[in-house]
């Protein structure tokens, strides 16, 4: 499973450090996990999968797909939901309301088509 663990955590372009503090570890409780002397608790499998939509199968066996799109996510949508989870605080209060402000523009633009740009191949 360690190796695993590796995998996903590059995959997810984290260091140890930015995981281990996602799980509520210490980097260097982490390092020994991720290098085989220890072995993950049934709770931290449980964090990884929930929170990085990782399948359970997968990081205890290896067989399946590394991500699970079981609760209806798109891969464009976890996607984006794995680099928002690496943003700061603030960076995703920022994206936040850069989303809500970019959805209040498509709802303006679906009101009135007038004003919608032209897509250049229907022209």
């Amino acid at each position: 499973m360690n190796k695993r663990l590796r995998r996903l955590r590059k995959e997810l372009k984290l260091s140890q450090q930015e995981f281990s503090a996602s799980l509520g570890m210490k980097q260097g409780g982490y390092s020994h996990i991720e290098s085989g002397e220890n072995s993950l608790t049934d709770k931290n499998i449980t964090l990884i999968c929930l929170r990085y939509s990782v399948s359970e199968q997968w990081l205890r066996t290896g067989e399946g797909e590394m991500f699970t799109l079981d609760n209806g996510l798109t891969e464009k949508e976890r996607r984006l939901l794995e680099q928002f989870r690496q943003l700061t605080e603030s960076f995703k209060d920022f994206m936040l309301m850069t989303l809500e402000n970019l959805r209040e523009q498509q709802r303006k633009e679906k009101a009135s088509p007038e004003d919608t740009p032209k897509n250049a191949d229907s022209a």
